[in-house]
């Protein structure tokens, strides 16, 4: 009778820590219904990207076109804009962010590419540009072709790193991880030229003066907000997606574009 006793108290302790053992399987939560129960958006942001996104020497604060965007989708979804908290997210960061949840979404002068695309998720594009070419005013360099056996200035990791070599295979590539080192370096002399999106060029063109872009096009692409790509971000892409098309449908853009010259 004891040894049945010891069998089925033996029997019952390891049924239960078994069961209290038992991991229990945790799934991913809804970002969107997430961020509701927060009651704000983070999201990752450029600070060097002007004018897209960086920080306002006058407030100290975040501010640019993609910065209004995320204010904009902040208003949809909680009545007020200012219900968004904004996070550094530049270059090789903006991926990680996102696919570790530390942000529910990237809007980061980031272009959509088929390489991105298998590790997050996109919205439809919001920005349309291209890569092209900065010199100084007095440069002889004219087209693509004459960067061969001269040094180009390129951020690593954008999609500006790869572009000078399939025009002008000895095209010698000089890069930092971010935009701003680039431009400060490029700024210095270290590079004859320097490649990246036109819009972004554009806001070089603000704050360093004697330089010029050449009107050759290397590309088209196309800017798109970053998520996860789970099923659990599928309510925020649709809900971005029918915003952007708002945006479109009332103007915005057209605004947007008007109030940061892009």
């Amino acid at each position: 009778m004891k040894k049945l006793l010891c069998f089925i108290f033996l029997t019952s302790l390891f049924l239960l820590t078994g069961c209290a053992l038992e991991p229990k399987e945790e799934k991913d939560v809804d970002v969107l219904q997430a961020a509701k129960e927060r009651g704000y958006f983070i999201v990752g942001v450029s600070q060097d990207s002007k004018p897209f996104g960086f920080i306002d020497s006058k407030t100290g604060k975040p501010a640019g076109f993609e910065i209004d965007i995320a204010k904009r989708l902040a208003l949809a979804q909680f009545g007020d804009e200012n219900k968004v908290r904004f996070v550094k997210s530049n270059g090789f960061q903006s991926i990680a962010l996102v696919s570790e949840g530390k942000v529910d979404f990237v809007i980061s002068v980031m272009t959509i590419t088929p390489q991105r695309l298998m590790t997050v998720d996109f919205s439809d594009p919001y920005y349309a540009t291209g890569q092209t070419i900065v010199v100084k005013d007095n440069s002889p360099i004219k087209t693509v072709k004459d960067l061969n056996d001269r040094k180009v200035m390129v951020r690593l990791t954008s999609t500006a790193e790869k572009t000078p070599k399939k025009f002008a295979p000895a095209a010698i590539l000089i890069g930092y991880k971010s935009r701003q080192e680039c431009f400060d370096a490029f700024a210095k002399g270290e590079a004859e030229a320097m490649v990246s999106d036109d819009a972004l060029l554009r806001g070089f063109l603000m704050d360093y003066k004697g330089y010029k872009i050449l009107p050759q096009k290397l590309s088209v692409e196309y800017y798109g907000i970053a998520f996860k790509s789970t099923p659990e971000a599928a309510s925020l892409k649709r809900f971005i997606n029918s915003e952007l098309v708002q945006m479109r449908s009332d103007k915005t853009f057209e605004k947007l574009k008007k109030k940061w010259n892009v």
